[in-house]
């Protein structure tokens, strides 16, 4: 079984590009990965001790996977997301709405 840990995490962004990083010290990059389509990414950072950090998100935008990059060093791993369009993001990932709860461009009649 693995225990779910917490990782800090941040984002930033460039107009070309979205750079996810997870500051992960000691994480085991043989069993570490990132799944990706054009508008969602899935981190998986595995540590010693069946430890693991887990991160699904839907992205605000369009990313073109292809161009886009994983870099883990030995403290983070950072995602470099190449942008389809060099838009700016308003959040990484777009706004959810709970159960019962109306978009707040709409109207209940």
């Amino acid at each position: 079984f693995w225990t779910m840990i917490p990782c800090r995490f941040d984002w930033h962004q460039t107009g070309s590009q979205v750079i996810i990083s997870i500051y992960a010290k000691n994480s085991l990059p043989q069993l570490s990965y990132v799944e990706a389509n054009s508008t969602m990414v899935n981190i998986r950072v595995v540590f010693e001790g069946d430890k693991e950090f887990v991160l699904n998100i839907s992205l605000w935008g369009s990313v073109e996977v292809k161009s886009s990059v994983v870099n883990l060093m030995s403290a983070k791993m950072e995602v470099t997301l190449k942008k389809a369009e060099p838009i700016t993001w308003a959040r990484l990932d777009p706004p959810s709405l709970t159960q019962g709860q109306q978009p707040k461009d709409t109207k209940e009649t």
